[in-house]
Protein backbone atom coordinates (compact mmCIF):
# COMPACT_ATOMS: atom_id res chain seq x y z
CA UNK A 1 0.00 0.00 0.00
CA UNK A 2 1.10 3.50 -0.71
CA UNK A 3 1.70 6.01 2.03
CA UNK A 4 -1.00 8.16 0.40
CA UNK A 5 -3.53 5.46 1.38
CA UNK A 6 -3.01 6.35 5.06
CA UNK A 7 -4.39 9.30 7.02
CA UNK A 8 -4.13 10.11 10.70
CA UNK A 9 -7.31 10.36 12.74
CA UNK A 10 -6.40 13.97 13.53
CA UNK A 11 -6.02 14.86 9.85
CA UNK A 12 -9.24 13.03 9.02
CA UNK A 13 -11.12 15.06 11.63
CA UNK A 14 -9.83 18.25 10.04
CA UNK A 15 -10.29 17.15 6.41
CA UNK A 16 -13.34 14.88 6.57
CA UNK A 17 -15.16 16.52 3.68
CA UNK A 18 -12.10 16.54 1.40
CA UNK A 19 -11.35 12.90 2.26
CA UNK A 20 -14.91 11.84 1.50
CA UNK A 21 -14.81 13.77 -1.77
CA UNK A 22 -11.59 11.97 -2.72
CA UNK A 23 -13.33 8.64 -2.20
CA UNK A 24 -16.55 9.70 -3.93
CA UNK A 25 -14.66 11.05 -6.97
CA UNK A 26 -12.80 7.77 -7.40
CA UNK A 27 -9.40 9.31 -6.75
CA UNK A 28 -8.90 6.58 -4.13
CA UNK A 29 -10.77 3.35 -3.37
CA UNK A 30 -9.80 3.29 0.28
CA UNK A 31 -8.21 5.32 3.05
CA UNK A 32 -6.67 3.65 6.08
CA UNK A 33 -7.13 5.64 9.27
CA UNK A 34 -4.24 5.63 11.75
CA UNK A 35 -4.45 6.41 15.43
CA UNK A 36 -1.18 6.54 17.33
CA UNK A 37 0.51 5.30 14.13
CA UNK A 38 -1.51 2.07 14.13
CA UNK A 39 -4.24 1.20 11.59
CA UNK A 40 -7.66 1.48 13.24
CA UNK A 41 -10.20 1.70 10.40
CA UNK A 42 -10.66 1.69 6.64
CA UNK A 43 -12.85 4.11 4.70
CA UNK A 44 -14.06 2.77 1.35
CA UNK A 45 -15.73 4.40 -1.59
CA UNK A 46 -19.32 3.21 -2.02
CA UNK A 47 -18.35 1.64 -5.35
CA UNK A 48 -15.54 -0.35 -3.72
CA UNK A 49 -17.75 -1.34 -0.78
CA UNK A 50 -20.59 -2.53 -3.03
CA UNK A 51 -18.16 -4.50 -5.22
CA UNK A 52 -16.71 -6.14 -2.12
CA UNK A 53 -20.19 -7.00 -0.82
CA UNK A 54 -21.14 -8.48 -4.20
CA UNK A 55 -17.97 -10.54 -4.34
CA UNK A 56 -18.57 -11.87 -0.82
CA UNK A 57 -22.14 -12.82 -1.77
CA UNK A 58 -20.88 -14.55 -4.92
CA UNK A 59 -18.34 -16.50 -2.85
CA UNK A 60 -21.01 -17.44 -0.30
CA UNK A 61 -23.32 -18.73 -3.02
CA UNK A 62 -20.48 -20.63 -4.69
CA UNK A 63 -19.57 -22.31 -1.39
CA UNK A 64 -23.24 -23.21 -0.82
CA UNK A 65 -23.56 -24.66 -4.34
CA UNK A 66 -20.38 -26.71 -3.94
CA UNK A 67 -21.54 -28.05 -0.57
CA UNK A 68 -24.88 -29.05 -2.09
CA UNK A 69 -23.13 -30.78 -4.99
CA UNK A 70 -21.09 -32.82 -2.52
CA UNK A 71 -24.22 -34.03 -0.74
CA UNK A 72 -26.45 -34.38 -3.83
CA UNK A 73 -28.24 -37.73 -4.06
CA UNK A 74 -29.86 -38.26 -7.49
CA UNK A 75 -32.15 -40.90 -5.95
CA UNK A 76 -33.79 -38.25 -3.74
CA UNK A 77 -34.04 -35.61 -6.46
CA UNK A 78 -37.40 -34.62 -7.93
CA UNK A 79 -37.63 -34.57 -11.71
CA UNK A 80 -38.48 -31.51 -13.71
CA UNK A 81 -41.59 -33.26 -15.05
CA UNK A 82 -42.73 -34.06 -11.51
CA UNK A 83 -42.35 -30.41 -10.44
CA UNK A 84 -44.19 -29.17 -13.57
CA UNK A 85 -47.03 -31.58 -12.83
CA UNK A 86 -47.23 -30.62 -9.17
CA UNK A 87 -47.14 -26.85 -9.72
CA UNK A 88 -48.85 -26.75 -13.12
CA UNK A 89 -46.44 -25.11 -15.49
Amino acid sequence: MQSSDYISATTLSKKTSATLDTLANGDKDKVIVLKNNAPKAVLLSMECYEAMQQEMEDLRLTALALARLDSFDPKKALSHDYMKGKFGA
